[in-house]
């Protein structure tokens, strides 16, 4: 599932993170070309945060465009830089240079106008209410039939967001649908709409059952989703056939629940040396915002970031219930009675409330669904450390947004890299068949400790945000949604294996299609002859779904030096920005030259 930087700091801030409809609509009735009779269940994806396509209307029913024209974009819809700024000047200026000054009595005055500030910059225009209904007009883009059914820019956007082209090449793209949702709007209307939606495809294909595939935040909608056929006296297995989930939020995120409950992470050393510049993958800029911050007295930096926070929190995202969705059940009630415990929250409480009950009824229900009939399978990422912004960010396995036990409905890990303990013993294990080997091959997880430890597959070293970018993840859900004889992980072992290893595939598999598209009949017979045979070694390679991280690279590393003959040009792997290279290890001593000398705090700090 692809992401933009945007959508990965959001993600990692404010869930994170480390959902919307409020009137379910009427759908129109498409028939599927094979009418029920057939040997394929159509498979609906219910998509990740921010991963719908979502736009903000005006007051005349248009998509709203900026002062250039263009439609806001999300998740913000935000003003323009210039109009941020200016508000960020106005309402901080005067606190801040009061605070600067040290003068202590301003450091709540600042913190306060720090988190009105972001709640008027970035929660202006997304804001629930109290009965938690988005106010303002933001709607996600409707599919009211299969993708078959869609545009060129809508099945471009679907694909693009889950590559699943394997899954319509065998089932047909009038099997495929795509529910789309605003992932900060209202939880208990957008599962509704999920189920009429459901309704709607059986409606339309003629099969009386359908497949789901929850992924990620879609995890959170699931649990709603299975308690909510219980609450109408339904029994699931009449309209479900598969689930298949995909690195989901079954526990939420513990981003999500550590912000909520606790705030950002207490850790001085970390704010001051390495937070940032994980969240900024290590470049230049991230060490010179080290170096900026200090600026700042520590107090006074400790203030805007509790207030920008606390802003964010308490102006907007306390009334979204999907983003309350996202946070673990143990998180829950601390964060309940901090957040929602006034008399302006109190029918966001008796909501969240309700999705709460099924979070903790989620185990359950799954079991019941598959005692009932539904086939029931995950895939998750692990060994990937939470982006370093609450206390537990390296005490759990994860994958960068979800920790695992989370995403793999309750395995075991230490931590990253953290073997298990010698005469490790799992307690209470799912599966006691001594026959049966549930522990990576890397001794970092007990599979057993989790629900479903034989239909549950890992990925070793697997980030959240580029699980779409691994084929073999894409190839595995596609295997589970059309083939019946594929029931549990001991199926295609030489295939499939329990426990395989991340691999990011996007752009080599573009570039290999590209270079199969051109006419190469001019090329001297020799590079024509190379070119093919690194093709070949590719095509080769990516059909293995085994992962040989080593086998991959020497693959490419082939292809991209065949490529580069075949149009008269070097490839240079190893080529890098020397300026860029050279700023960011200067900025990086210099970052870690602070740290060692004045600690963790402000440039006029005293000791």
């Amino acid at each position: 599932m692809k992401t933009s930087i945007w959508t990965k700091f959001v993600a990692t801030i404010v869930a994170l993170t480390l959902v919307m409809s409020a009137v379910v609509p009427t759908f129109a009735k498409t028939s599927g070309k094979c009418d029920g009779d057939c040997d394929q269940c159509p498979s609906l994806v219910i998509p990740g945060i921010f991963q719908s396509e979502v736009f903000l209307y005006d007051e005349n029913g248009e998509i709203a465009v900026n002062a250039d024209g263009q439609p806001y974009t999300g998740p913000f819809y935000m003003e323009s830089t210039e109009e941020i700024i200016k508000i960020a000047l106005v309402r901080l200026l005067v606190p801040l240079l009061m605070a600067l000054g040290f003068q202590r009595d301003y450091f709540d005055l600042l913190a306060n106008q720090a988190g009105e500030a972001v709640g008027d910059i970035l929660m202006k225009n997304i804001k629930c209410d109290e009965n938690g209904k988005v106010i303002k007009d933001i709607r996600a883009t409707k599919y009211n039939g299969s993708v078959a059914t869609l545009s060129e820019h809508d099945r471009n956007h679907i694909l693009d967001a889950v590559p699943l082209q394997k899954y319509i090449d065998i089932a047909g793209a009038d099997h495929l649908y795509f529910f789309s949702y605003y992932s900060l709007g209202n939880m208990i209307d957008t599962v509704e709409e999920l189920y009429d939606y459901i309704q709607m495809i059986k409606e339309q294909t003629g099969h009386d059952k359908v497949n789901i595939v929850p992924i990620s935040q879609g995890g959170s909608l699931a649990n709603l989703l299975l308690q909510m056929y219980k609450d109408k006296g339904r029994d699931i297995s009449e309209d479900i056939n598969r689930i298949i989930y995909v690195v989901p939020a079954k526990n939420g995120s513990s981003i999500v629940g550590e912000i909520l409950e606790y705030g950002l992470l207490d850790d001085d050393e970390a704010l001051y040396s390495y937070m940032i510049p994980r969240l900024m993958g290590n470049t230049s800029s991230s060490y010179l915002i080290n170096l900026l911050i200090r600026l700042f007295p520590k107090d006074v930096l400790n203030s805007l970031l509790d207030g920008a926070f606390d802003g964010l929190i308490n102006n907007g995202l306390k009334y979204s219930t999907l983003i309350w969705g996202l946070c673990p059940q143990e998180n829950y009630p601390g964060a309940a009675e901090k957040y929602l415990s006034d008399e302006n929250t109190k029918e966001i409480r008796r909501q969240t409330d309700i999705f709460y009950e099924a979070q903790c009824n989620a185990d359950r229900n799954i079991l019941d669904a598959i005692d009932s009939g539904v086939e029931v399978f995950d895939i998750c990422g692990y060994n990937y450390s939470l982006y370093a912004i609450v206390d537990c960010w390296d005490d759990v396995s994860a994958d960068g947004v979800i920790q695992l036990e989370s995403t793999s409905m309750g395995a075991y890990a230490c931590g990253v890299d953290v073997e298990l303990p010698e005469g490790y013993v799992t307690e209470d294990p799912n599966c006691t068949n001594p026959d049966h080997n549930h522990i990576d091959p890397h001794n970092l997880v007990d599979a057993r400790a989790g629900l479903l430890p034989d239909h549950t597959f890992y990925f070793y070293n697997q980030n959240h945000e580029r699980t779409g970018s691994n084929d073999v993840v894409m190839k595995l859900a596609v295997a589970l949604l059309t083939d019946e004889n594929f029931t549990d992980v001991y199926s295609y072992p030489d295939k499939f294996p329990q426990f395989n290893t991340a691999r990011d595939t996007d752009d080599i598999i573009r570039d290999v299609e590209n270079m199969k598209a051109k006419d190469l009949s001019d090329l001297d017979p020799a590079v024509a002859a190379e070119l093919e045979a690194a093709i070949a070694k590719v095509d080769a390679v990516i059909e293995n779904t085994v992962v040989d991280t080593d086998a991959l690279e020497e693959a490419k590393d082939d292809f991209y030096h065949a490529r580069a003959k075949a149009e008269g040009t070097e490839y240079n792997p190893d080529e890098v920005d020397k300026t860029e290279e050279t700023l960011t290890k200067f900025t990086k001593l210099a970052s870690d030259l602070a740290y060692k000398f004045f600690g963790p705090r402000g440039w006029f700090d005293s000791k």
